[in-house]
C-alpha cells in the first residue's frame, strides 16, 4: 500500500525585524498574569489545603518530589509557549474574544511546543497546578487544576481556534489536522 506524501506544517518566518515592543499596559498585564500564575494559583491551593483536609495520594516523600517535577515541567512548557508566541508569533496570549488585552499574534506559531500540541500554554498551566496539588497531596486543591483545564478547553474551542481559523485559514487547517489540541503527539493515537 503506497503512502501519501504528508504535507509539512509551515514554519514561522525568521524575524528580521526588531524585537516585539509591548505597550506599558501590555507589560503590566503580562507581569500581573505571570504573578497570578506563579504565585496566586499555588497560594489559593495552599490556603484551601490548610483549611479543608483530605488527601488523594499515599503519604510518601516521592509524592512531593513527583509533584515538584510535574510543576517544573508545566512551568517550563507554559513559559516556552509564551516565548514562542511573543518572538515568533509577534504577539501575546491575552485575548478573550472581544476583550483584547494584548496585541494578537501576527503569525501562526507551529514550532517549539506548538509542534507537539496546539495549546502548550494551557497544558503547561495544568501540569504546573496539578504538580502543586500532588506536592500538597490535598484533595481540595485539585479543584484549581481541574477548573484551569475546563476553562482552557472552553477558551481553546470557542475563542482561540475560531480566531486562528479566521486569520490563518489554510495554515491553521493543515496544522489542526496534524497536531492534537492538548495532549502531546506522542500520547495521542490519531486515525488516518
Amino acid at each position: 500500500m503506497a503512502k501519501r506524501p504528508q504535507q509539512t506544517l509551515p514554519t514561522t518566518p525568521q524575524q528580521t525585524q526588531s524585537a516585539v515592543h509591548f505597550s506599558l499596559r501590555e507589560k503590566v498585564i503580562y507581569a500581573l498574569g505571570f504573578i497570578g500564575f506563579i504565585i496566586g494559583g499555588p497560594a489559593v491551593m495552599a490556603y484551601l489545603a490548610a483549611w479543608i483536609p483530605g488527601t488523594f495520594l499515599a503519604e510518601q516523600p516521592s509524592t512531593f518530589y513527583l509533584g515538584g517535577v510535574a510543576s517544573a515541567i508545566g512551568l517550563f512548557f507554559a513559559l516556552w509557549a509564551n516565548y514562542e508566541l511573543v518572538i515568533k508569533g509577534r504577539g501575546g496570549a491575552g485575548n478573550f474574544g472581544k476583550i483584547k488585552l494584548m496585541t494578537e499574534t501576527k503569525h501562526l506559531v507551529t514550532t517549539g511546543p506548538y509542534s507537539i500540541c496546539r495549546n502548550p500554554m494551557h497544558l503547561g498551566v495544568f501540569l504546573y497546578y496539578m504538580g502543586f496539588a500532588c506536592a500538597l497531596n490535598s484533595l481540595i486543591s485539585l479543584v484549581i487544576p481541574l477548573a484551569v483545564i475546563c476553562v482552557a478547553y472552553i477558551i481553546a474551542i470557542f475563542i482561540d481556534e475560531p480566531r486562528l481559523e479566521r486569520d490563518f485559514p489554510d495554515e491553521y487547517a493543515l496544522y489542526k489536522s496534524q497536531v492534537p489540541r492538548f495532549l502531546p503527539k506522542a500520547l495521542v493515537w490519531r486515525r488516518k
